[in-house]
């Protein structure tokens, strides 16, 4: 059983670094076909998690089939991970496999995927027309804080990972904005919006060795303020793993998922409670 654990981190770890080369480089088909049978097939979710994770950086169409089947997984985050492969590879087959996971799931973050999925999948024509408006509909300014208060243990480069894929994701709604101009912020409460300020940081980031491999785990801590006052609503946490091989470079690209990965959940939480504020 430790072997073939062992030969799993390995062959996932190796697809890791595949999905991270350049484009040009074609992915061997015996991994992926590995891979997909991984993702359904494996006992542990944090295998199969890590394996839709791939799938969806290799962006290789013959695996639709096998993501398609992982959104009836047990596991809520499978389900969702497996959803947001889907559509960043973007074959329109998944489209109504999706809306039939947005129909049956009630959980918010697999529900959250699977409608950003959704919106990848459709038409880009009006794309542009759109953009021009997006700030007239934005009904909530978000200002987001430095996150420099990661342990002294951690590179400040991690809480920068979480700042950006909050920011990315967050800003993606149409009621949220966050730039404003200098008249509007001094202005504040004249705007008609609501202001949130968004703040975190990593309270863990480690490695253990795991089989042949390596498992990184990390656990990351937000905070929802009002805006300008900075009057904290709440606190909100997230934590993942993610399996490797044990050099060096994979232990880099596995905290980068894992911070990715954290972060994305808790991106998910903060959409659901700013669609309740805006509307």
């Amino acid at each position: 059983m430790q072997r073939a654990a062992r030969r799993l981190a390995v062959a996932l770890a190796m697809l890791l670094a595949l999905a991270r080369a350049p484009a040009a480089w074609a992915a061997p088909r015996v991994r992926v076909e590995e891979l997909c049978k991984a993702l359904l097939e494996d006992s542990n979710y944090k295998v199969r998690v890590q394996a839709a994770i791939v799938l969806g950086k290799l962006r290789d169409v013959s695996t639709v089939d096998s993501l398609v089947k992982a959104l009836d997984d047990p596991n809520k985050t499978v389900r969702g991970i497996a959803a947001q492969a889907l559509g960043k590879i973007g074959d329109p087959a998944a489209a109504e496999p999706l809306r039939g996971l947005l129909r049956r799931d009630d959980d918010p973050f697999v529900k959250g995927q699977a409608e950003n999925a959704l919106a990848l999948l459709q038409p880009s024509g009006g794309a542009t027309a759109s953009a021009g408006s997006a700030a007239k509909k934005a009904k909530i300014y978000l200002s987001f804080g430095p996150f420099t208060g990661t342990s002294k243990t951690i590179s400040p480069d991690a809480a920068k990972i979480v700042r950006d894929v909050l920011q990315r994701e967050l800003g993606k709604l149409q009621v949220v904005t966050t730039n404003i101009s200098a008249v509007d912020q001094k202005n504040f409460a004249k705007s008609g919006m609501l202001g949130f300020y968004i703040d975190g940081n990593v309270t863990r980031l480690d490695d253990a060795s795991s089989g042949g491999g390596s498992e990184t785990s990390c656990d990351v801590k937000v905070l929802v303020a009002r805006w300008p006052s900075k009057s904290i609503i709440s606190w909100t946490n997230a934590g993942a793993s993610v399996q490797s091989g044990s050099r060096p470079r994979d232990k880099d690209n596995a905290r980068h998922d894992c911070l990715e990965a954290s972060a994305g959940q808790l991106a998910e939480d903060l959409t659901k409670f700013f669609k309740s504020q805006g509307g």
